[in-house]
């Protein structure tokens, strides 16, 4: 991909951003819009900075409570915490580069999102030479992750940097890992872990069964089938032996978080139940959330549509592409990690988030992993029509 080209999606980013702040500075969103609150810490931590570097930095490496927390607790743990400092922090120096600028800090923000998403362009474009224009719609131009991963919060960052991940772990198998490629996966891999922990978590089988099934060609299915049917057993298992690794009770934790918030777009649902008959009892309600809503019924305004049609627009291509592709496209380990990671990161989100637009937010990470290999891999004719 040339500079323009890039210079234009750049462009169309920060306009996405710009609306997104404008978005949440309508009055009945404005007072719980992270991305002003972000901002408004920021501007303290700036003075900080300026008056103290060596504090400012130091403040993002210790905790005001007795012990650093468990891993994965929901609340009262500096591990939890980092998902809001960091993206502060981040903030706090752009501001000594804008004057202050909340809209001079979307185009740095932007900036730094491009990295992951013209890395992912780099794979997919040595995997489909003949797709651009389907690769540039699938990776920039999806409603949700262009208004999403556009604004002044984390989820630019945590695409960006699951784009570097993939980029490396991908240059690694095709060519040899050097240190760089395990730098950059290292490196990601904390900045995810402390943007949204379960996003690392999600890599770890897809990267070790995409690992192995390059090792092993033509067994991919046998692979990733044993790699994901081995963790299912540890997840329920694990609590039993080690029970501060306990996942179940991860996720029933985060969805009861989300349930006593309140918003427009909130679904009744069961509480989950952390045990293994809790999470087969609660599977339909999640598939509903991950990979349904919104559905059209419950639009209340303009802005449900496109994440409406975009549901429908993925299950379109799943059948196009179900018939127009040869299966061992689909068998590849490349599409098979895809699709293994970004099932898995939609399951856990139709576990634990019960609003849909909220949904809409956090499917927005996966859905140009998933739409740009389907749009890729179909078989389009076009017929002229002679007037």
């Amino acid at each position: 991909m040339g500079k323009w080209p890039v210079i234009g999606i750049l462009l169309i980013k920060v306009m996405a951003g710009v609306a997104y702040a404008r978005f949440y500075m309508l009055p009945k969103y404005y007072e719980g819009a992270d991305t002003w609150r972000f901002y408004r810490l920021s501007l303290q931590e700036t003075k900080w900075l300026l008056k103290n570097p060596l504090e400012f930095v130091k403040d993002l490496f210790v905790y005001g409570y007795k012990t650093p927390g468990n891993l994965l607790a929901p609340e009262n743990s500096y591990w939890n915490d980092l998902k809001s400092n960091v993206p502060v922090k981040l903030m706090a120096v752009m501001n000594v580069f804008t004057n202050n600028s909340y809209y001079a800090n979307i185009i740095l923000f932007n900036f730094l999102f491009l990295f992951g998403l013209v890395a992912l362009f780099k794979v997919f474009y040595e995997l489909f030479p003949q797709k651009k224009v389907f690769i540039i719609i699938g990776l920039y131009l999806l409603p949700s992750t262009l208004f999403w991963c556009s604004g002044l919060h984390k989820d630019g960052l945590i695409l960006s940097a699951a784009g570097m991940v993939i980029f490396s772990f991908y240059k690694g198998l095709t060519a040899k890992f050097q240190l760089r490629h395990l730098l950059c996966i290292i490196l990601c891999g904390i900045v995810i872990f402390s943007l949204r922990n379960y996003v690392l978590f999600a890599f770890v089988p897809a990267l070790l069964a995409w690992g192995l099934s390059s090792k092993y060609p033509g067994k991919s299915k046998i692979i990733f089938g044993t790699v994901y049917l081995i963790g299912t057993v540890l997840f329920f298992l694990l609590p039993y032996y080690f029970p501060a690794i306990n996942f179940p009770l991860y996720l029933s934790l985060k969805q009861q978080d989300f349930l006593t918030l309140t918003g427009g777009s909130a679904v009744q649902l069961p509480h989950l139940i952390p045990t293994f008959n809790g999470f087969v009892a609660f599977l339909p309600s999640a598939l509903d959330m991950a990979f349904l809503r919104p559905h059209f019924s419950e639009a209340k305004n303009f802005s449900y549509i496109p994440a409406a049609i975009e549901v429908v627009a993925f299950f379109l291509l799943i059948v196009t592409t179900a018939f127009s592709t040869k299966t061992q496209k689909i068998s590849s380990p490349f599409f098979l990690f895809l699709l293994f990671f970004s099932f898995s990161i939609l399951l856990i989100c139709g576990y634990t988030v019960p609003f849909s637009g909220a949904i809409v937010r956090y499917r927005s990470l996966v859905f140009p992993l998933l739409f740009t290999p389907l749009l890729c891999m179909g078989s389009y004719k076009f017929t002229k029509i002679n007037g």
